[in-house]
């Protein structure tokens, strides 16, 4: 059976699987790159509005085949509650950061999928939104 190795990136920094495991089918590996992501999750937390942990898995000749992520995205849906002020950042940036993190994610998630000959109209695309999310932020202050 042909080995291929989970690499895990909790949001800080990346372990690399020096080890592999053997895996039967590519639905096999898919399988158990998604199986530990919660795991992985579980024993982080918490530790901020949003994480973002990654699995890469390689094949034996070092080549990234697959990708799985899971994103916990928190944040406070009003100011006050019971009149206590709610302990988070302000909602509106907050909110514009999480879109601007998500934007960012977006352009590195395309770029590694390997639609580089794509990028430059993407990037366009990309730099339009972030620009606009910088606008708003500033429009508020």
């Amino acid at each position: 059976m042909p080995l291929f190795f989970f690499d895990i990136h909790d949001g800080n920094e990346l372990t690399r699987d020096d080890s592999g495991v053997e895996c039967s089918s590519l639905a096999e590996v898919g399988d158990k790159a998604i199986d530990v992501l919660p795991d992985i999750a579980r024993e982080e937390l918490p530790n901020g509005p949003r994480r973002t942990f990654l699995v890469k898995v390689r094949d034996d000749a070092g080549r990234y085949v697959f990708r799985a992520s899971l994103t916990l995205d928190s944040a406070w849906i009003v100011e006050n509650v019971r009149g206590e002020h709610q302990p988070g950042e302000d909602r509106w940036d907050a909110a514009l950061s999480r879109t601007k993190a998500q934007v960012g994610a977006l352009r590195r998630e395309f770029a590694e999928d390997g639609f580089t000959s794509d990028m430059d109209d993407l990037d366009s695309l990309f730099s339009v939104a972030e620009a606009e999310v910088e606008r708003l932020r500033r429009q508020t202050k």
